[in-house]
């Protein structure tokens, strides 16, 4: 399934939705518009085009139509369809790509005291195909009710709803990855390396314990996570080291050898180069010291 990727922060912003039933030789009217369209069909079956391109959207599928895009219905329905639609905003897709080469497990950095913007994120949507609908209608149906009492108390509530909603339509995507072979082998190498986190990376030896050729056990884990073995290893011990720090009074010299590090002054610099900032202006920071 093909997915779009939006950046984040900021989220997509609600605007409006509706619910209707479309009768027999009902079809959308030609529109281009600066909105995301999302249309998701409980019965019946809706045709739409985009650009050149066609969608047929039966029962408990979906189409996100992207914002600056010509669409259009390019036949009529020919039975009663049931729909939910949603316009938000947002800026336009950083790329279309298929789900299965979208680096689910990858590091987000944690930001810092001293950080002014936030780090980029992204969000993956499905362009069409099916969706479970019924996590989605309860969803759609608090939406509906707010919108038609909209007091400015529960405004921020639309909003919660939307992200909710869009969590949801991702969960389902990345419920198609379930059963990968390189998924799979992606697990075994993070398992692998987190039981022997203080020790030094061995790619051959990770090898030899996992029973994967050393390049292709690397190209898995990448796919999944956007590292390598070796990144993902130091990644992983700044975060444990991060937990030490905030949690036990351990001196810094013993959080360093914990994690693996044995020169000292070396992985000050690493803490200081991954975290921004250094081991003991973290745990103040960590403590409510600023």
């Amino acid at each position: 399934m093909d997915c779009l990727q939006l950046l984040i922060p900021p989220l997509p912003q609600f605007l409006t939705a509706g619910h209707s039933v479309w009768r027999p030789g009902m079809r959308h009217f030609p529109r281009t518009f600066d909105v995301y369209d999302l249309l998701i069909v409980c019965s019946g079956t809706l045709y739409m085009s985009e650009e050149d391109q066609e969608y047929e959207i039966s029962g408990s599928g979906m189409l996100l139509l992207e914002p600056g895009r010509a669409h259009i219905g390019y036949r009529p329905c020919t039975e009663p369809t049931e729909i939910y639609w949603l316009h938000f905003s947002h800026s336009p897709a950083v790329q279309r790509l298929p789900e299965k080469s979208v680096a689910w497990s990858a590091v987000v950095r944690q930001g810092t005291d001293s950080d002014q913007s936030p780090v980029d994120q992204y969000l993956y949507l499905p362009k069409h195909g099916p969706v479970e609908l019924n996590p989605l209608l309860p969803m759609l149906e608090e939406m509906l009710r707010l919108r038609s009492s909209l007091t400015m108390e529960h405004a921020i509530d639309l909003q919660v709803l939307l992200g909710k909603l869009l969590t949801q339509l991702q969960s389902g995507l990345r419920g198609n990855r379930r059963g990968s072979r390189s998924l799979a082998v992606a697990d075994q190498v993070k398992r692998y390396l987190e039981s022997r986190l203080a020790e030094p990376y061995r790619a051959e030896r990770m090898a030899e314990a996992l029973h994967f050729d050393v390049d292709y056990a690397a190209r898995c884990l990448r796919k999944h996570t956007g590292l390598s073995p070796l990144q993902y290893h130091h990644v992983i011990r700044m975060e444990e080291a991060k937990r030490l720090l905030r949690q036990t009074g351990l001196p810094v010299q013993a959080v360093a050898a914990q994690v693996g590090y044995a020169d000292y002054n070396y992985f000050i610099r690493l803490f200081r180069k991954t975290v921004g900032a250094s081991p003991g202006v973290y745990r103040h920071a960590a403590s409510g010291y600023v």
